[in-house]
């Protein structure tokens, strides 16, 4: 029977609010933080909520993210009292209503510059400042979020008036995931905001130090205005992977307490073998035989390169490396005109062959396809059956001139362009280059669009180690490649043998990708580990199996 008198997490969260303490809740991987700062809002709403509504305040929730923010906003009801929001559309809401002051800042925050903007033709009177979407253009007025930090940051320095302001506005500031913040915005939030106004504003901070995992985020704090509390459960990984997470982490000692009671843990060598595929498809053959299946098994990559060697898409991935440095975010995102339209060719195909008519017509009528009698849908059936045969043995070029022919969709505007400047004799520069790149696309296999798509879609159990963080899946299975990225040593990891900096980044990535997994674990090394890296390899996963 629990112990009546033991304070739980959330108890001494309220404490501190009662107390008007700002605080910081270290939580482990699954250890339900978002439930305790979900309970912490509940708790201020009910003690306060009434004096909040009178005198026109609310509770601030600052989260890293628009998906948690919705997941908050969801789980409070989307009640008026708080306002959640991510950390520039917080730091923007508090400085857009001082115009003139933020315009003193963003002159002299020009004049800081390596290349300042020429401001020197600014109208008179000056144009409203506005928080934009994308690269800065001080002299229009228009910020982005770089700026928002910085500039936010410079007015609550300067200006203590507004800083009583903005703790009188929000007594109560939560963060989810502190760690990830950056280290300006924290700057504000405990040396400025923290103890000001009338009613000693309270920050909250909830987080995981463990966790961070990019270069942008300000990992952990130590503060004198800060009461820490620690949380020591975890309701996702079942104890054999728990217990990793304890050798991994030893300052931080969970306990499983989730419905996963029991689970298995490998660890995968296979010295014996060539280095790359082959011990990874050992690997998954011996999980195979354990049961393992990949309708409950995720495989964790560090790179979006061997996440396109694994799937085999991986022509098309280095092909957009001819678009310049942004060429294969473009891809990613689906923000360029190929890729965009290919997606929409793979969702009519996927509709046909799933006889979803309803997706099928909105595709073709916004592809402007005419369906006026039987005889249109007979054609129309015929047209995509032949289209799904040429996507399957064709190349991208085919599949683009079958569609031409087709008129299935329409094309873009963008795409017809770049179509009909790839056969122009006479191009310079980017011009020239976007001919290359349209004319040498067109020669890659249809079928690394398939795959790669099915990837975007996360119609695939691949993801990036990076990608994850948050997720939560049955069994996990974490890929290695230390050849691949020099950000990142996983085998020096375990020597505890290397540049701090890097060790600290392996250390906090191979925690994060560990702890996604409910049940089952698996990390597979697809390089030689170095010799003395072999007794922390045996402790840390002394829970399961070593496998040589």
């Amino acid at each position: 029977m629990a112990d009546a008198s033991v304070k739980t997490t959330v108890d001494k969260v309220i404490e501190e609010l009662e107390a008007r303490r700002s605080f910081l809740v270290e939580a482990g991987a699954g250890a339900g933080k978002t439930t305790t700062l979900v309970e912490a809002l509940e708790h201020s709403l009910q003690s306060q909520g009434k004096e909040l509504k009178r005198t026109g305040r609310r509770i601030a929730c600052i989260t890293f993210t628009n998906v948690a923010k919705r997941k908050i906003t969801e789980r409070i009801h989307d009640n008026p009292l708080v306002t959640v929001a991510t950390i520039h559309e917080f730091l923007w809401e508090i400085i857009k209503g001082f115009e003139a002051a933020l315009w003193r800042e963003i002159i002299e925050y020009n004049e800081s510059l390596r290349t300042p903007e020429d401001l020197s033709e600014l109208s008179s009177p000056l144009p409203p400042v506005q928080y934009v979407d994308r690269r800065r253009r001080l002299a229009r007025g228009e910020i982005s979020h770089d700026e928002v930090i910085d500039l936010a940051l410079r007015m609550v320095t300067r200006h203590p008036k507004l800083t009583r302001l903005i703790a009188d506005c929000y007594p109560v500031v939560f963060v989810d995931e502190y760690q990830d913040t950056s280290p300006k915005t924290i700057r504000l939030l405990l040396d400025y905001l923290a103890g000001a106004g009338r009613q000693s504003c309270v920050v909250g901070l909830f987080g995981d130090s463990m966790q961070k995992i990019y270069a942008s985020g300000q990992g952990a704090i130590a503060h004198p205005k800060l009461t820490s509390i620690t949380k020591h459960e975890n309701y996702r990984c079942s104890p054999p992977v728990v217990a990793v997470l304890n050798k991994v982490r030893p300052a931080l000692q969970q306990v499983a307490v989730g419905k996963h009671t029991h689970g298995e843990v490998h660890l995968f060598l296979n010295s014996a073998l060539p280095s790359g595929q082959a011990r990874l498809n050992a690997a998954r053959q011996h999980l195979a035989e354990l049961g393992w299946s990949d309708d409950t098994t995720s495989y964790l990559m560090l790179t979006h390169r061997g996440i396109a060697g694994a799937l085999s898409y991986d022509t098309l991935l280095q092909h957009y490396q001819i678009l310049g440095s942004r060429g294969r975010d473009k891809l990613l995102d689906n923000d360029e005109p190929y890729i965009e339209y290919f997606s929409r060719v793979e969702a009519l195909c996927r509709a046909f062959r799933a006889l979803d008519y309803a997706a099928l017509t909105t595709l073709l009528v916004a592809g402007r396809t005419a369906i006026t009698s039987h005889r249109d849908k007979q054609r129309i059936a015929a047209d995509i059956r032949q289209l799904i045969a040429v996507r399957e043995s064709g190349t991208i070029g085919e599949v683009l001139d079958h569609m031409a022919q087709q008129h299935l969709l329409s094309v873009p505007r963008k795409l017809s362009d770049l179509e009909r400047r790839r056969n122009v004799k006479i191009l310079e520069g980017y011009e020239a280059k976007l001919a290359e790149f349209s004319n040498t696309l067109r020669e890659i296999p249809y079928e690394e669009v398939i795959r790669f798509v099915e990837y975007r879609e996360q119609r695939t159990p691949f993801h990036t180690q990076h990608g994850v963080k948050g997720d939560e899946f049955d069994n996990v299975i974490v890929i290695i490649d230390d050849a691949s990225w020099t950000q990142y040593n996983m085998g020096k990891m375990l020597t505890g043998q290397d540049l701090e900096k890097r060790l600290e980044r392996s250390r906090n990535l191979f925690y994060v990708s560990c702890s996604r997994a409910r049940r089952g674990l698996a990390v597979v090394f697809l390089t030689d580990i170095p010799h003395d890296a072999l007794p922390t390899a045996h402790d840390w996963f002394s829970s399961g199996t070593v496998h040589l």
